[in-house]
């Protein structure tokens, strides 16, 4: 389970609030799993994962664009990279144990989330912020 935390906040109140919605996401992934109910919800929390994960994307990147971040570019792929895997996963799901999947897809969002926050998403914060 992840735990929101003040290592995670990047300083806007608006970004920090989704980044807690998508923690929330991957709690319900987490919770489905621990009660073995993995298979029978994995399709619907990816289709709600990846929904939000692109509102998520595209208002973070109309922010970094609003602000003429420099790395936005750069920043845009990692998105895609995130999207093109979780939508691989998602499509997995559908030919294989989804209960797998759903773990699969855990571990990859968690880790990816997570050094994403405090690496790349504080970097464009930091930006915003001076910029301000």
């Amino acid at each position: 389970m992840l735990t929101w935390g003040d290592e995670y906040r990047i300083g806007n109140e608006e970004m920090d609030g989704e980044h807690i919605i998508l923690f929330a996401l991957l709690n319900q992934l987490d919770i489905n799993i621990g009660a073995n109910q993995a298979a029978s919800c994995v399709a619907d929390l990816l289709r709600a994962l990846l929904s939000y994960i692109s509102f998520h994307f595209a208002h973070e990147e109309a922010l970094m664009a609003a602000y003429d971040y420099p790395e936005l570019a750069q920043h845009h792929l990692a998105h895609e990279a995130l999207i093109a895997e979780t939508t691989r996963l998602s499509k997995r799901a559908t030919s294989v144990d989804a209960a797998v999947v759903a773990v699969e897809m855990r571990a990859f969002v968690h880790d990816w989330l997570l050094r994403h926050i405090r690496e790349e998403d504080l970097r464009y914060a930091v930006h915003i912020h001076k910029a301000a």
